[in-house]
């Protein structure tokens, strides 16, 4: 039983970074894909058209004020035709707010307000960090128990 809270308290480090650097790795690649569609999108600029009211201010389980959120759709033109596609779920915009998205040149109504491939990158190259870093310190956790070990070893033949 000793031994298992050594090797628990020795290796807490390691347990954290390794698989939390994996999620990140995992998330980066796959915002990575999902931005890789976005790549050839062109900027526009658009008009928020209409604003609706997706959920009420309210305060939550924990006493915490959560603010007003709406559905926003946004109107703009490519090649002579008008287009009007939501926006997404987000802070109160007001109709007539000039907003640059991206639209997809062969169906414009796909839009995105982003499409860079630097937060992704930022995400897989923490999540390779924290899996290093988790590494090394599995691996002096092991040292260490191998040293400790070999110290009982000397001590349990009078040395």
């Amino acid at each position: 039983m000793n031994k298992l809270a050594t090797f628990f308290r020795e290796s807490g480090t390691a347990r954290f970074f390794i698989p939390a650097g994996i999620i990140l790795i995992i998330f980066g690649a796959i915002l990575f894909f999902t931005s890789g569609k976005t790549a050839n999108y062109v900027e526009i600029e658009s008009t928020v058209s209409r604003v609706e009211l997706f959920e009420d201010a309210h305060t939550d389980d924990q006493g915490e004020q959560v603010d007003a959120t709406y559905k926003s759709y946004v109107k703009f033109t490519v090649d002579n035709k008008e287009y009007e596609t939501e926006l997404g779920i987000g802070p109160k915009r007001n109709q007539g707010d000039k907003i640059k998205v991206f639209y997809n040149p062969s169906n414009p109504s796909e839009i995105t307000q982003s499409k860079g491939v630097l937060l992704p990158i930022i995400i897989t190259c923490a999540g390779i960090i924290s899996t290093i870093v988790g590494i090394i310190s599995a691996s002096k956790a092991i040292n260490r128990y191998k040293k400790m070990k070999a110290q009982e070893e000397g001590w349990s033949n009078g040395k």
